[in-house]
């Protein structure tokens, strides 16, 4: 009967997009403000019945705590051939994914979605919807150990994901999510190819782990760029600092907790990870993801907005994974320790940045300034970014610590120290976000007690995280680096106190979207010198064309009818086309007479 709760995990969501919607559905999709007082109220009472999207994880949380080990699900009737397995990786993103939906929908449902000003619950059937389908996307692609529901899941998932990041309406959210769209599309484009070359590769829509050890490198290139614009990759990352910040909090909690994770999800179980090396590949993506490190830690530090900060704390923790799964691709003996710890931190970092997000919320929204329940949720907030940076007795440490064999064990010496300096940047962006967070300035709203429970919740599993799963040893790591990072930080903070101009300069030196504010320039001066290549060669072809033509009627432009009129006066040249005609008549007659040859 638990085998049943891996096809209910994501089918339950998309069965509660319909009554999520309600009769608000059309309202909402076509955007126009119901003129009618009395029915506006009675769909707002139809609307807020019961809290669907905080009922969607239900399924998927039950069952990653009671679906056994292994458990397997074969649907052969469904679409191509599906096929639902629960292995140890996924066991994991499904319990830590089902968790942060769960904290996410309950915020959502109970509090704001990040509506207009003015229109509290403008299109709320529209955001549960959508959120309900990329709920259903997620968990799907989790459960499932066949190409088919991988994609799908994948596809629906960053779909609907784009209506989330354009919710509000409001300009920046439309050019976040033009720019989220372009980016999921290229990357849905690219993973869908390598997964059909996958297939044809390996004669199977469900490969194991032997059969992918063959794979070309084609193959593995679309698999790594697919993925890895879902990953936050550099300079695939573009869309992620601008769409996480312009979507609303419990959307941006699910976008930067556990979406952009599956990236590692499909790498793990797509590539010959721990069955052959691939020293090539494995050197490639550990240089991409120290490079990702590199660029989103100091590009963060200058921003002034603080799910922007979060987005690019993501964007370097996805570097830091992507480091560590390239050392485990080019030493295989690495993968029995590495792939766990991999998973481990994944769900590490989703907890505890879900809980983030949803705390820059409730900061905007659950308490005037200076009262007893915003001083709480700062506190929480600063448990949770020191967690995040690393430091000792937190679930960062612990879940750091777990990685220290696979870093330990690779071929570069230096790899260790590149670490440390960037665990000293993700301590120094971490008080840079609890600076910004406690500058909010908050407003009491009603409603507010189910949001607060639920993220309570969230951030009590994030605090009791290293005493539930990591050893007494993990607890003290980090100690150095994250201590010469609130030292630093602390220094900081003190001239910034008595030079407040100081720093001044440097916040929002480079806006969110970095290497897109870069080209944008390039691209419009590239589009004008197009424009001015197209009218010159436009200009060259029309002259080319008019001296084509009048070449043509210089030698053929006189017209037919004047031809026969020419010829009509000319009888000499018409008798000796008659004779000659009639010569050559002559001459095939005799030819073909009995007796001539």
């Amino acid at each position: 009967m638990s085998a049943w709760l891996l096809l209910a995990a994501w089918v339950w969501p998309l069965l509660l997009v319909w009554p999520a919607s309600g009769i608000r559905f059309r309202q909402d999709w076509n955007a126009v403000p119901d003129p009618s007082p009395p029915r506006h109220s009675q769909l707002e009472a139809r609307s807020s019945t019961l809290p669907w999207v905080a009922l969607g994880p239900v399924p998927a949380l039950a069952a990653a705590l009671l679906a056994p080990l292994g458990t397997e699900l074969p649907l052969p009737w469904l679409f191509l051939g599906t096929y639902l397995v629960l292995d140890a990786t996924g066991q994991i993103y499904l319990g830590f994914t089902a968790l942060v939906w769960l904290a996410a929908g309950v915020y959502a449902a109970f509090g704001e979605r990040g509506a207009p000003v003015g229109k509290p619950a403008a299109r709320s059937g529209r955001f549960d919807a959508l959120f309900l389908l990329a709920m259903a996307g997620n968990f799907w692609l989790i459960v499932g150990a066949d190409l088919f529901s991988f994609y799908v899941g994948f596809a629906m998932m960053g779909i609907a994901s784009y209506g989330l990041v354009v919710h509000d309406g409001s300009p920046s959210a439309l050019r976040a999510g033009k720019v989220y769209l372009v980016m999921a599309l290229l990357g849905e484009v690219a993973l869908f190819a390598g997964l059909v070359m996958l297939a044809s590769e390996t004669g199977t829509t469900r490969p194991a782990l032997d059969d992918v050890s063959a794979l070309g490198n084609a193959t593995i290139a679309l698999l790594l760029l697919g993925l890895g614009v879902k990953a936050g990759l550099v300079p695939l990352h573009l869309w992620l600092p601008l769409a996480h910040p312009a979507a609303p909090v419990p959307a941006s909690a699910v976008l930067s907790g556990t979406m952009i994770k599956v990236a590692l999800l499909g790498w793990l179980r797509f590539l010959p990870v721990g069955e052959l090396a691939l020293p090539g590949w494995g050197h490639w993506l550990a240089l991409a993801g120290l490079a990702t490190m590199t660029l989103a830690l100091p590009v963060g530090l200058v921003q002034r907005d603080a799910k922007v900060i979060l987005a690019y704390s993501s964007i370097a923790k996805m570097g830091f994974l992507m480091t560590a799964l390239g050392l485990v691709l080019v030493e295989p003996a690495l993968a029995p320790v590495g792939v766990a710890a991999i998973a481990f931190y994944a769900a590490q970092h989703g907890l505890a940045k879900g809980a983030l997000f949803l705390g820059v919320g409730l900061r905007k929204h659950a308490g005037a300034p200076g009262t007893t329940a915003q001083a709480m949720i700062l506190g929480v907030v600063v448990l949770l970014a020191l967690a995040l940076a690393g430091a000792p007795f937190t679930s960062g440490a612990v879940a750091k610590y777990d990685l220290k064999p696979v870093l330990e064990g690779a071929a570069w010496s230096w790899i260790g120290a590149v670490v440390a300096v960037t665990t000293v940047g993700t301590a120094l962006l971490m008080a840079r976000f609890v600076w910004v967070a406690a500058n909010i300035k908050g407003h009491a709203e009603p409603r507010w007690a189910w949001p607060l429970a639920a993220w309570g919740l969230l951030a009590a599993l994030v605090v009791l995280f290293p005493f539930a799963f990591g050893k007494p040893a993990a607890w003290l790591s980090n100690a150095l680096p994250v201590g010469i990072g609130a030292g630093i930080a602390a220094a900081v903070a003190l001239m910034a106190a008595l030079q407040p101009r100081l720093f001044a300069p440097f916040v929002g030196l480079v806006p969110a979207g970095d290497l897109l504010t870069l080209l944008t320039p390039l691209l419009r001066a590239t589009k004008q010198t197009g424009e001015v290549f197209l009218e010159d060669l436009g200009r060259t072809w029309g002259r080319l064309k008019g001296a084509a033509l009048n070449a043509f009627e210089r030698v053929f432009g006189t017209p037919a009818g004047d031809v026969e009129r020419d010829l009509r006066q000319w009888p000499v040249a018409g008798a000796l086309w008659v004779g000659i005609s009639a010569l050559l008549l002559l001459l095939l007659l005799a030819a073909r007479a009995p007796g001539s040859g």
